[in-house]
């Protein structure tokens, strides 16, 4: 009989080691962690960014320098005009859309090497919050045409950053019965975080009008900042916000209790993050009932805003770590 030749030993140059699935999916986990960390300083750098644009020396004056005689009447001062740099703005919007643009890869890494979307755990919740508040306030800013709300609501996503990065979570890539629905779940969270992100940038826009006042006389209409959007813009843009935030959170909650019957067998229990975030709705639907209705003027249609984003807080995070109730699962 023939013999079988052994086939020839490769050399050890010669070798390509195989990656085993578990050490490619840690791999793409680690390059993750790696691109939210960036998406944590390029949003940081816009938060820095725009807070330096919005305080900017407010005005700049245009002063004669000829010399003018004793008996001639003095020069008339111009009016004041609000100058800002173009290059400070441009790199706060850059650094937006760089931050998320990484946050949205970052967590498209992470959801391969764990096999389900970004919601397990606290710590995957507020990254996708904090990168989805950056990502629909680029989103503002390119329609509404002003910078200057990315002073308010930047900080906001900086923090939800912060403190995620703060106490990472290597994840699980076998998740509890309750998250086991992966389609009606995932897309609950994420008109859930969403409708949050959209709120939060209505939060930016109210706490702005907040800062430029409320007009006492005709007169006045502009506000007591010049270098801030008027008053109504500021409620205009607020408006619109809210517009856009509400109907996601009424779908996501209503999305939620279709899960909710197909994981606990009913549609709605009075869990305390079921009802924090059905007290969340009626203040915003109070608001917009009430400015529809003009029975809400001046600082209550913005005070309300800003009540209405500290109950979303409430919900997203005071609900997970102070109350126990059915969505105590995801953890820290």
């Amino acid at each position: 009989m023939p013999q079988c030749r052994a086939a020839p030993k490769r050399s050890r140059l010669m070798r390509r080691p195989e990656m085993r699935p578990g050490k490619t999916r840690r791999a793409m986990a680690e390059g993750a962690l790696f691109l939210l960390w960036a998406s944590f300083v390029a949003a940081g750098c816009a938060a820095v960014a725009s807070v330096l644009y919005a305080l900017q020396p407010r005005f700049r004056f245009v002063w004669s320098t000829g010399r003018v005689e004793a008996t001639e009447p003095p020069l008339p001062t111009p009016d004041p005009v609000p100058l800002r740099s173009p290059t400070l703005g441009g790199i706060a919007t850059l650094s937006v859309w760089a931050a998320a643009g990484l946050g949205i890869v970052g967590l498209a890494m992470r959801s391969l090497a764990l096999n389900h979307a970004p919601y397990s755990n606290l710590f995957e919740f507020s990254m996708s919050f904090g990168i989805a508040i950056v990502l629909l306030y680029g989103i503002f800013e390119l329609r509404s045409g002003t910078r200057l709300a990315g002073a308010f609501v930047l900080p906001v996503a900086c923090g939800l950053y912060g403190s995620a990065l703060a106490f990472p979570s290597q994840g699980q890539e076998i998740l509890v019965p309750a998250l086991q629905s992966p389609t009606l779940l995932t897309i609950h969270v994420a008109l859930m975080i969403l409708s949050y992100a959209v709120l939060a940038v209505a939060f930016g826009a109210a706490a702005m009008h907040l800062v430029q006042g409320f007009p006492l006389r005709v007169e006045q209409l502009g506000g007591r900042y010049e270098w801030l959007p008027s008053a109504q813009r500021c409620d205009e843009l607020t408006f619109r916000a809210v517009l856009v935030g509400f109907p996601l959170l009424a779908a996501g909650i209503a999305l939620g209790a279709f899960w909710a019957n197909d994981a606990w067998g009913r549609y709605w229990g009075w869990d305390p993050k079921e009802t924090a975030a059905l007290v969340t709705w009626l203040i915003f639907a109070t608001y917009i009932h009430g400015r529809g209705l003009r029975q809400l003027r001046g600082a209550r249609k913005a005070w309300i805003v800003v009540m209405g984003f500290f109950a979303v807080m409430f919900t997203y995070l005071g609900v997970n770590l102070w109350i126990s109730g059915l969505h105590s699962y995801a953890g820290v």
